[in-house]
């Protein structure tokens, strides 16, 4: 013997790193679906932050341009109809336009589109030609109360219309098969994102006493 110390460092056994491996998995396991909770309550929240800001914008320019709100636009090319109207542009903290001529300002659930607009009155075909009451809404009979019916009509005369206007995000299930007629979309309640649901719109819409609203 040197006198010299040998240290001798304990290695983990293949048992104990199986131990290890499945505690981790374990805990993998019950912390990913609350990981996703929050990013998916985080979108939801920052949706109706921005849909919110969205309806002020509108009452900004309602206030600038002869009690009007924007006409709703059409669009027979690629583009998704009822893009946010380009002329909310100087009244949104975004301020921007992207280069298809629409508000940078997307859906968090659908990256590539932005939120919806759509309004009782004119539209806009294709960015050129403007028509009047050519924008409607389908609103069920018993809308806003405790008993929404299936049934209900396309409104075009923001005169009669229950509802005047309403903004959306497509929610977390853009493509899911509970949007069973697009057009209707988005007041019929049983489109929209309740507690406990996998899809839904989340929308904000004003009514005929320019109150307004927005879905749970």
């Amino acid at each position: 013997m040197d006198g010299r110390h040998v240290i001798r460092t304990k290695a983990f056994t293949l048992i104990e790193l199986l131990v290890v491996v499945a505690i981790l998995a374990l805990l993998t396991g019950i912390l990913l679906p609350s990981v996703s909770r929050a990013k998916r309550l985080a979108k939801i929240t920052k949706a109706h932050a921005e849909l919110r800001g969205i309806t002020m914008a509108i009452e900004m320019y309602r206030q600038v341009n002869h009690d009007h709100i924007p006409p709703t636009r059409f669009s027979c090319s690629s583009r998704t109809a009822y893009d946010l109207p380009v002329e909310l542009t100087p009244f949104l903290p975004s301020g921007r336009r992207d280069n298809l001529d629409v508000i940078a300002m997307p859906d968090p659930f659908v990256r590539d589109q932005t939120y919806r607009y759509r309004a009782v009155g004119p539209g806009i075909l294709n960015e050129s030609t403007l028509l009047a009451n050519a924008s409607t809404l389908w609103i069920p009979d018993g809308f806003g109360g405790e008993e929404e019916a299936d049934t209900g009509r396309y409104h075009s005369d923001p005169r009669t219309s229950p509802v005047l206007y309403a903004v959306w995000s497509m929610g977390p299930a853009p493509a899911s098969a509970l949007f069973d007629i697009p057009g209707r979309l988005p007041l019929p309640q049983k489109y929209w994102l309740k507690s406990g649901c996998e899809a839904g719109v989340i929308v904000h819409y004003q009514d005929a006493s320019r109150q307004l609203h927005m879905s749970p």
